[in-house]
């Protein structure tokens, strides 16, 4: 893998075999799924550059959401700043999404949650100067890192939560992409989008 990631922490477990609305969910683990749009679509290719070869086809993992609630509630980074979602509005769209289970203790994820939801009520805006910075190290290799204090990219958000617990990267968050995530998570491959049918994947647990 030629990403300068490190993470640190529990390593993944098994593939959870039951259907996403039987799943618990727990505040501070995340979502991954592809969204749309040329943004999205030079993040793909550029994610697909910075992976080896055998982790490639996970470049098609191009967003990342938080759960702040066991009931789907998400805190998200889009266009228009950090904002509030649900997972049913992913399910109602028929939005393929892989929901990853994270292993971190209570007061951790309570953290992981605090700090998303200070982002929501600073209403914090998207780095769009970050994005920026991310793509031109994803074709080019640049060390440079430049972004506006304070706002963040949809992976920027997850990894920057995810640093209130035990897991480690050896790049700013700023510079996480969603497929880094997934493969340091150990997510399974993508799927493409059906166009016409709900396409919700198995989520899956990680355990001690």
């Amino acid at each position: 893998m030629t990403s300068p990631l490190d993470p640190a922490g529990p390593e993944l477990a098994m593939v959870d075999p039951a259907p996403p609305e039987k799943q618990l969910l727990r505040p501070g683990d995340f979502l991954l799924c592809r969204a749309h749009g040329i943004n999205h679509d030079l993040l793909r290719i550029g994610q697909g550059l910075r992976l080896g070869r055998t982790q490639r086809h996970m470049a098609r993992y191009t967003h990342a959401a938080l759960f702040v609630s066991a009931s789907g509630d998400l805190i998200e980074a889009v266009g228009t700043g950090v904002r509030r979602n649900h997972l049913r509005n992913y399910a109602q769209h028929g939005r393929a999404y892989q929901i990853v289970h994270i292993t971190a203790s209570d007061e951790d994820r309570r953290q992981m949650v605090a700090f998303a939801e200070a982002a929501l009520a600073r209403r914090a805006p998207y780095g769009f100067l970050s994005n920026i910075s991310t793509t031109l190290w994803a074709f080019t290799g640049s060390s440079l890192i430049f972004f506006r204090d304070g706002s963040f990219t949809c992976s920027g958000l997850v990894a920057a939560a995810l640093e209130r617990t035990s897991a480690q990267f050896a790049t700013n968050a700023t510079r996480v992409m969603p497929a880094q995530l997934a493969v340091l998570f150990g997510a399974p491959t993508p799927p493409l989008d059906p166009p016409r049918r709900l396409a919700a994947l198995r989520p899956f647990s990680r355990r001690p």
